[in-house]
Parts: C-alpha cells; sequence; structure tokens
C-alpha cells in the first residue's frame, strides 16, 4: 500500500515534469529563430527631417528594434532586419513640411533585393510626395546598397 505522502510527492513530482515538458515544448529552439543583422539607413525626405521608419522585408511592415539620430535633414538610423531577408522597402511615419493631405497617404515605394547573409548592410533612403488624381501617395525608395 502506498503511503499518503508518498502519493502526494509522486503527484507533485509529476506536476513539475508535466510543467516542464509544457514549457520546452512551447519556447522555440534557437536553431529555428532567423539570426538578424544590422542595418545602417540614412533616410531623408524630399519635404524635410523623417520622423519614424518601418521595413518591409517580404513579411510585412514592422517598426524595427534600434537607434537613430538626425544630422541637417537626414535621420542616421541602425536597426536590425533578418539576415534571411531578400528584399526591403522602407516608410516613414512622417516628414518635417509634409503636407496635410500626405498624412495618410498610401505608400508607393520600391523593394530593393538585399544579398541575405550576416553582413552589416548600408543604404540610403528616400521619400518624396505625389498624387494621381487626387489620391495621394508616398514615394519611397531604398538605393546604394553596399555590405560591409
Amino acid at each position: 500500500m502506498i503511503k499518503p505522502a508518498l502519493r502526494s510527492r509522486a503527484t507533485a513530482l509529476g506536476s513539475s515534469v508535466s510543467a516542464l515538458l509544457l514549457l520546452a515544448a512551447a519556447v522555440p529552439s534557437p536553431a529555428s529563430a532567423d539570426t538578424m543583422r544590422t542595418l545602417n539607413l540614412a533616410f531623408s525626405c524630399a519635404t524635410g527631417l523623417p520622423y519614424g521608419m518601418s521595413v518591409d522585408n517580404g513579411s510585412g511592415w514592422y517598426y524595427p528594434n534600434g537607434s537613430s539620430y538626425a544630422v541637417g535633414t537626414t535621420k542616421y538610423f541602425t536597426v536590425y532586419i533578418p539576415a534571411s531577408a531578400t528584399e526591403i522597402a522602407i516608410d516613414t511615419g512622417y516628414c518635417d513640411g509634409e503636407q496635410s493631405q500626405y498624412w495618410n497617404a498610401n505608400w508607393h515605394g520600391t523593394y530593393s533585393g538585399l544579398t541575405p547573409g550576416t553582413s552589416t548592410v548600408n543604404a540610403y533612403g528616400y521619400c518624396d510626395f505625389d498624387d494621381y488624381y487626387g489620391v495621394y501617395y508616398r514615394e519611397c525608395s531604398v538605393g546604394g546598397i553596399t555590405y560591409s
């Protein structure tokens, strides 16, 4: 016959093992996570200094982690993007001097190809504004891509 104290210890041990197994299943293994690479971007707008930067590398728009500083009307961003990215597009949240009709403008830019890998990507970005028959667009592009 199993004593009550031994039974409660076995139950506690079983619960602990179950909790550890569930935790291990919920946490992705480091091998499955995409490594990151640095993107250094000198970013400017036709109307003035850009504020905020979003990136699309084929998986949808997001705001990457990183830092920035401004010199004149150019903002220099150092952010992190997935090493597996094969293309990149940028957008800004707002630019100094931007006319109010462009505050919620549609993005109409270009994607630039990237070579996948872990080397640092150095590039420049530029946004301008236009309208086609009353539909307002923010046109942003990435150029001058080099690797270091």
